[in-house]
């Protein structure tokens, strides 16, 4: 009788952190995409950001590029 009473505690405590562990999980997942996703809908951070350009020349001087 006690060996089934540890058990169902047991099994009762295990539930319980992988909920928490789950729902933890799932929490920092979304903010991490709400973070992401409001730098990447910003108009302004769009517009600073510079093109990186090539040195082509410098490239078939060095070979790499025919």
């Amino acid at each position: 009788m006690k060996l089934k009473v540890k058990r169902e505690i047991s099994f009762i405590i295990i539930g319980i952190m992988l909920l928490l562990s789950i729902t933890g999980l799932v929490i920092y997942s979304v903010n991490f995409l709400l973070k992401n996703t409001r730098g990447g809908l910003d108009q302004e951070s769009l517009k600073a950001k510079e093109i990186t350009r090539f040195n082509l020349e410098g490239l078939k001087k060095l070979g790499i590029v025919k």
